[in-house]
């Protein structure tokens, strides 16, 4: 049985401890369609924070750490982190909160599993910020080194976090090659988000699976596809084009100025960007069903998650 709707804005799940073997982290806050939200490499959740509040403020938010990121468990030995196989895990993961479709956005790693989960048939739209995938060669060796640097240099940085976060000098140290405007990350989201870097399991194999994972189905799409796309983003800014080849229908939006990570450099614009995209969406999908109609994954499948009910901030 649907267990009905919160207050809109109110905190519906948080999972923050540690989750099992088979369980992904997430942050769950809002009310409405849902709206699932999927981070880049070395990241997690904390970097939706910016927009996360106004974008619950009128859609039930499932913002999801990624296996091997966050607080979410590593994949198990052997199995490649692809896009496709984190789409498995996201779709799991969904199918046990009893979502069987919904809205999903994500940049960087997190945008391209959201056009993998798109050719899947259960979203209503997608907006893919600054997605990778379509790389020619050099570009995806210069990607990866890119990220490796990254990874090099957070972990340095780790031991002394919470000084290097706190001032905006020590956030543009770190997160200048990804954000345009790296003093304005809050200070705490700006320490989790360089430890996420440092200490992620899943990062290197990630990596890895990145270089040689090309997208496919991609023509199989048929929901509205909006592509954001920073003009200052030094690592796949000429990739997002090139997906309208393939989704003829997609929308681009260039960000001028804004570099791959936009949601911090200027929360307010991608907010409202994506809100009105959302807002379009759902006006041409026409009168949602009723919930009833819509139930075709058993929610009791979530009625068993015990975990503990808190903010989304960690």
């Amino acid at each position: 049985m649907l267990k009905p709707p919160a207050q809109r804005g109110d905190i519906i799940a948080s999972r923050l401890s540690a989750p099992t073997t088979n369980n992904l982290a997430h942050h769950r806050t809002g009310a409405g369609e849902p709206l699932v939200l999927l981070h880049g490499v070395g990241e997690s959740a904390v970097g939706w924070q910016p927009i996360h509040q106004a974008l619950s403020d009128h859609y039930d938010v499932i913002a999801v750490d990624f296996p091997g990121f966050g607080r979410s468990p590593a994949l198990p030995p052997g199995v490649a982190p692809t896009a496709a196989v984190l789409a498995d895990a996201v779709e799991g993961e969904l199918d046990r909160l009893g979502v069987a479709q919904f809205h999903v956005a994500g940049y960087s790693l997190g945008a391209r599993v959201a056009l993998e989960l798109a050719t899947r048939g259960r979203t209503h739209s997608v907006i893919a910020i600054a997605p990778d995938g379509l790389g020619a060669p050099l570009e995806r060796f210069y990607q990866a080194a890119a990220l490796l640097s990254g990874r090099t240099l957070a972990r340095l940085l780790a031991p002394i976090a919470t000084p290097v976060a706190a001032t905006g000098a020590g956030r543009s140290l770190f997160f200048a090659m990804e954000r345009s405007r790296p003093w304005q990350l809050p200070a705490d989201d700006a320490r989790q988000l360089l430890l996420d870097f440092a200490e992620a399991p899943g990062y290197l194999e990630t990596v890895q699976a990145s270089m040689f994972d090309v997208p496919t189905r991609l023509e199989d799409i048929t929901c509205p596809v909006l592509f954001l796309q920073g003009t200052a983003d030094p690592l796949v800014s000429m990739q997002s084009p090139r997906f309208l080849a393939f989704i003829r229908h997609a929308q681009l939006r260039w960000l001028p100025g804004l570099s791959h990570v936009p949601i911090s450099d200027d929360p307010r614009l991608v907010a409202s960007l994506m809100l009105r995209f959302l807002k379009t969406a759902t006006d041409k999908r026409g009168p949602r069903p009723t919930a009833a109609s819509t139930a075709t994954i058993p929610r009791q499948l979530a009625d068993h998650d015990t975990s503990p009910r808190q903010p989304v901030t960690r």
